[in-house]
């Protein structure tokens, strides 16, 4: 049986619900140059960190990588300084259209309660969803494999993070 607090939802902030609806909303006509293969330009992923905080990765075809704190935190423009961070991006947003089929189009862009993760996917065509279980052992190969895409990006966000803390305590 679930808990109370793990279906209560987590407070977040006005400056994270503005950007976080900002990437969401982001035209497709940023893209253009990149929009050769696939209608997909970005993917926005809504993870619950703790029953305090979600984290919003938003990603983008051109390679650009932003994290957004519910509490109104953020940590972006990490794609201009650390190449690996556009590598890890370009790869999931490039390997993400294989996904659409298992996602769901989105009337709206409601945050993720308990272990659950919401994908989206931003197309030339509309908005699509997708959740997934942070747990492992409740996902499919195919959720795996997307889910290590993104955390490969969250792993070199976090290094190019730890960089930067490093170079300004110099």
């Amino acid at each position: 049986m679930a808990t109370v607090r793990s279906l209560s939802r987590v407070p977040v902030s006005k400056e994270y619900l503005k950007t976080r609806s900002q990437a969401l909303r982001l035209s497709p006509s940023n893209f253009t140059q990149f929009l050769t293969e696939h209608t997909l330009y970005g993917v926005i992923v809504d993870m619950p960190m703790s029953p305090t905080v979600i984290t919003t990765m938003a990603c983008f075809v051109n390679g650009a990588a932003n994290l957004y704190f519910s509490n109104g935190a953020d940590y972006s423009g990490a794609a201009q300084r650390y190449p690996a961070v556009v590598q890890a991006t370009r790869l999931f947003v490039n390997n993400a259209a294989q996904y659409l089929e298992d996602a769901e189009p989105a009337s709206s862009f409601e945050l993720p309660m308990a272990q659950t993760h919401y994908v989206y996917f931003l197309t030339t065509g509309g908005a699509y969803r997708m959740a997934i279980k942070a747990t492992q052992s409740n996902q499919n190969p195919k959720e795996r494999t997307l889910m290590r895409l993104y955390q490969r990006v969250m792993g070199e966000l976090r290094t190019a993070q730890m960089k930067d803390r490093a170079a300004n305590q110099k």
